[in-house]
């Protein structure tokens, strides 16, 4: 029997947890994605579908009367640091000033310290061995994480950080892209839909990289657990628990995830400085192995996965190639139809003052940057989409390099899809 799992729809209609579009209302209240002609809402009004909503007063827009005042001041911000707004002529002050800025608008820098890394497991598993091992990105910040490298190579080997999505699905994280012994048939249901059933890092370790994938904030060891699961004795990693109890546990996380954001950014920092913060100590932690050359380094994910590889790429100098895979937009399209699909971890107070989603990404130039999305992915507009690919192959143009920027679309949902995965290997096998 197919294990029963929430898919991203019924999550992004019912829950709103990989969309976010009731996790920052109540818990419980129905949602609406744009592009459905749905039931009812609460208050008894029809939705009607996107082409209908653009007819509209608010355009059918979820911000309803407050509409036209945001999207003024969306309209109305100057993109200061954007690269095609301003035209560097010095392509690495730009990128030293654009860095910093994001970096004070994440709001989260924490003292570095040495990662104290702890090699819990390792796993010879024929052409390549697995470990499982913690180590601290800050000193009280402990991240689980698995370290793949081949075992026949002419060490050091180049290196990929592999990002796991988000999908609503919080009960695991790392282990959504890399197969462990005696997996649950949930899990493994769960790679098949979003990752064609293959796991890019050991088809990376295979071919000679080192790979590395931590769980993030909230996700997987790191995920939300209450004192009443400890007293009830679910939600933990002791044992396996049933379908029924992890699709309740992924449910109540996504319920609670904008308390969890408000929280941080009530204490004064954001969730995205959090994971942009351990992405980037990760390199730190591949710069102690002695298998890793860290001048030859490069980063993947699907979904959130890929919003945190456009920023590690952006931010972190010591990445030469990424692929983002379904997470590419203009955040201009996004407001109105879409923007209840943004989730918190995603979101950077102030950021499009000075820039853009694919301003982010540009920020790798001139290393080389290959974007992945599928037609039928209804997470961002399709107009955001292209407007992103046509920025990011501007900025390329611009400073002479247009093949170091390629895009790749497929006839398909929010997946990163086998063949995607083999143009990845291909373009790192390139430029890494």
């Amino acid at each position: 029997m197919t294990p029963h799992r929430m898919s991203r729809r019924s999550i992004l209609q019912g829950l709103g947890t990989a969309g976010v579009l009731t996790a920052c209302g109540e818990p419980g209240l129905p949602a609406t994605a744009p592009s459905q002609a749905v039931q009812s809402n609460p208050l008894g009004k029809l939705e009607s579908t996107i082409e209908a909503d653009r007819n509209e007063k608010w355009k059918g827009s979820p911000l309803g009367s407050l509409y036209p005042f945001i999207k003024k001041v969306q309209k109305e911000a100057p993109q200061s640091l954007a690269f095609l707004n301003i035209r560097p002529k010095d392509l690495e002050a730009w990128k030293a000033e654009a860095r910093a800025k994001i970096l004070e608008l994440l709001l989260y820098r924490p003292k570095p310290c040495a990662p104290q890394a702890q090699i819990l497991e390792k796993v010879d598993k024929g052409d390549y061995i697995r470990e499982y091992l913690h180590f601290h990105t800050t000193p009280d910040s402990e991240v689980p994480a698995y370290f793949l490298y081949p075992k026949r190579a002419r060490f050091p080997v180049p290196a990929v950080v592999a990002l796991h999505d988000h999908g609503g699905f919080y009960y695991w994280g790392k282990e959504k892209l890399i197969e462990t012994a005696h997996e649950n048939p949930v899990l493994t249901v769960y790679r098949k839909e979003y990752y064609d059933g293959l796991s890019f890092p050991v088809t990376l370790a295979r071919h000679g990289y080192a790979v590395i994938a931590i769980d993030m904030y909230y996700f997987g060891e790191r995920r939300l657990i209450l004192d009443a699961d400890l007293q009830q004795g679910i939600n933990t990693w002791k044992k396996e628990e049933s379908e029924k109890t992890i699709d309740a546990i992924n449910r109540r996380n996504g319920q609670r995830e904008c308390w969890v954001d408000r929280n941080l950014q009530h204490v004064g920092i954001t969730w995205g400085g959090v994971l942009c913060w351990d992405d980037i100590r990760t390199i730190d932690y591949l710069a102690t192995r002695p298998e890793v050359d860290i001048k030859r380094v490069a980063c993947a994910g699907l979904s959130v996965g890929g919003w945190r590889t456009n920023f590690l790429a952006g931010l972190d100098p010591r990445i030469k190639a990424a692929c983002v895979a379904g997470w590419m937009t203009s955040f201009h399209q996004i407001v109105p139809w879409f923007v209840s699909y943004t989730i918190p971890a995603g979101n950077v107070p102030g950021l499009w003052k000075y820039m853009d989603y694919p301003d982010v990404g540009s920020l790798i130039m001139p290393g080389a940057l290959m974007v992945v999305n599928g037609s039928r992915d209804s997470l961002f507009p399709p107009d955001g989409v292209k407007a992103a690919f046509q920025n990011l192959a501007r900025c390329y143009e611009t400073i002479g390099r247009p093949e170091r920027f390629t895009t790749y679309t497929f006839d398909g949902p929010h997946k990163f899809p086998a063949r995607a995965q083999q143009l990845m290997l291909e373009w790192f096998g390139r430029w890494v």
